[in-house]
């Protein structure tokens, strides 16, 4: 993560120029709970394009808000920016085969290991007409899942199924769901939310609690069999311990790998700027083995640029694990 933001990739050019990834993995599901992990990630049609440190400076120096006014004068000229939306999808039984663990949200599913393939895509072709009430009231959380998607045992997914639903419930109010930007667009009968600081839409009935055995003559659906999550067999403890495959390091040095000398050397500036600040030199020198171990190239680089002991990052390396 932190080799990527403070790459290039870090500093987009544009919004309409980067990537986005939903990070943890989830479950596709069958009727009969056939089960496959998948994982979702966006691709900009457009390419992508960012700034070295100095280029941003520069653009910043004049105009804070190049980001946002990018993206509206190019939907307001008609230049729609579009994403394409790309899955990678894996059998139970592959979990094991890889050197690092898949349901670990620090790493990534290499493409060359578990392919992508596109399904879909999306275009961006206006801009909200009131910014409070379809952007500062949305309310995300990946707890909202349609029938068929499923959480997978990712650990930050499972706290983030309750954190998140938590959090916009305190932002916005009990009846946040109904409110313009998260609402359903089909009815939806939904019992058990009525009244509160939030938004409350009128209702006929005088049944407002779950489960009831007038719903069904109040008019609402009763719960239904298909839309329950499928039962997945565990075999083994649980307990508060790291991973045991993690793979640390290799990504990071395959990221740094991958990107061309204008990119590398706007990465180098960037973090053996920001580290050098640090003042202990003990965490100079630990941050910079981690990026040795990651790849030597990289290290030395940064460790020169942060003012690093070279000689101590080195054997700091060398007693990591891969």
């Amino acid at each position: 993560m932190l080799t990527f933001l403070y790459s290039p990739l870090g500093i987009p050019e544009s919004l309409r120029q980067m990537d986005g990834s939903g990070v943890h993995a989830f479950k596709f599901v069958t009727d009969d709970c056939q089960v496959r992990y998948v994982k979702f990630t966006w691709k900009s049609r457009q390419g992508i394009k960012g700034l070295t440190p100095a280029e941003a400076e520069k653009i910043q120096a004049t105009n804070f808000n190049h980001l946002t006014q990018d993206l509206y004068q190019n939907i307001d000229r008609g230049n729609f920016p579009v994403w394409d939306l790309y899955i990678q999808t894996m059998d139970p039984n592959q979990l094991g085969r890889f050197a690092f663990n898949p349901l670990d949200t620090t790493v990534i599913w290499p493409e060359s290991q578990v392919p992508a393939r596109k399904v879909g895509e999306m275009v961006l072709n206006e801009v909200p007409d009131n910014f409070f009430q379809w952007t500062e009231q949305a309310a995300f959380a990946p707890s909202n899942m349609i029938p068929g998607i499923e959480p997978s045992e990712d650990r930050m997914l499972q706290g983030r199924l309750f954190s998140y639903a938590d959090t916009q419930r305190y932002r916005l109010g009990a009846n946040h769901l109904e409110l313009a930007p998260n609402k359903p667009r089909s009815p939806v009968h939904a019992i058990s939310v009525q009244d509160g600081i939030g938004f409350s839409s009128t209702k006929a009935q005088s049944v407002n609690y779950f489960p009831s055995r007038y719903q069904s003559d109040a008019g609402y659906a009763v719960t239904h069999a298909d839309y329950k999550a499928c039962a997945t067999p565990l075999n083994g403890s649980t307990q508060q311990i790291p991973f045991h495959k993690t793979q640390d390091f290799k990504q990071a040095g395959d990221l740094y790998q991958s990107f061309d000398a204008r990119s590398k050397n706007a990465l180098v500036e960037a973090f053996g700027g920001d580290l050098v600040q640090v003042k202990s030199p003990e965490i100079r020198n630990i941050i910079t083995s981690y990026l040795y171990k990651a790849d030597p190239e990289y290290g030395m680089r940064v460790g020169i640029a942060a003012n690093a002991n070279m000689t101590k990052v080195k054997e700091l390396a060398a007693i990591y694990p891969n």
